[in-house]
């Protein structure tokens, strides 16, 4: 085991040392960025709830609207019905049958 040891000398040993604390450094860097790009997919998916639950909200409020829109629309059309057939009546020869 001393032979093994007496091979290495210092400036290798420092050369290992150095490119260790370098791999080091690197794999903080990337646990970093990993951390903001976590940081950042849950702001999106937030934002995308969000964004959801606002469509959702808009699609019911245009749903009902359109819903009253339509009744009124079909009272509308059943009142000129209605006109057109006392109308129909009024101009009618009961005679003429």
């Amino acid at each position: 085991m001393l032979s093994v040891i007496n091979k290495f000398d210092a400036n290798k040993i420092e050369l290992l040392q150095d490119a260790l604390n370098d791999q080091r450094e690197r794999y903080v860097e990337l646990m970093q960025t990993n951390i903001r790009l976590q940081e950042k997919a849950s702001e999106a998916i937030a934002l995308a709830r969000e964004a959801k639950a606002v469509s959702s909200g808009t699609s019911r409020e245009v749903e009902a609207a359109l819903s009253s829109i339509r009744s009124e629309v079909k009272s509308q059309i059943d009142g000129v019905n209605d006109k057109m057939r006392a109308l129909q009546k009024a101009t009618t020869n009961p005679l003429a049958k």
